[in-house]
């Protein structure tokens, strides 16, 4: 039983450590932001939750000098203060959109779209990987983007004007 409580305690660290290495690179590439996006992941309830109930157990399981879980409770409370520190944006290497990095060979297109409910902001939307990523600019960047991506080949499918329809 010893056994597998170890393999288990073991298996949480390698877990969340590399969800801790995932969040590192990401708050590493976001250095290089040339277009902020307004959008920050913010930190959910839950999160402040779980980490708070993490260290309790922490402390508990110091008291009784049960070390097993430790080296887990520890990445998984770094991976969740980690996480909120993750911006997104363009850089010069591609887009980072959370802990999503798109290269400018996976961009298949973009569209901007004009927000009907804040004229001062912008929502760049780009397909990729069968997906579609979506990044809130300041307007003023409307110009610098389709420039960057002109300048790095992805193509514009169309431009959304809030009161234009589209049939």
């Amino acid at each position: 039983m010893d056994v597998w409580i170890g393999v288990l305690a073991f298996v949480l660290f390698l877990g969340f450590f590399t969800a801790l290495y995932v969040c590192i690179g990401a708050v590493k590439r976001q250095s290089g932001i040339v277009i902020a996006s307004r959008i920050r992941r913010k930190t959910e309830n839950g999160e402040v939750i779980y980490a708070n109930i993490a260290l309790v157990v922490m402390v508990v399981l110091v008291y009784f000098k049960l070390y097993t879980f430790v080296p887990a409770v520890i990445t998984f409370v770094a991976f969740i203060v980690m996480s909120t520190r993750i911006k997104s944006g363009i850089t010069d290497e591609g887009a980072i959109i959370g802990t999503t990095f798109l290269e400018w060979d996976d961009m298949r297109s973009y569209k901007l779209v004009d927000d009907p409910e804040d004229s001062n902001i912008i929502i760049l939307k780009i397909r990729a990987n069968r997906k579609q990523y979506v990044l809130v600019c300041d307007r003023r960047d409307r110009g610098k983007i389709a420039e960057i991506m002109k300048k790095n080949y992805v193509e514009t499918t169309l431009t959304i004007h809030s009161k234009q329809r589209i049939k």
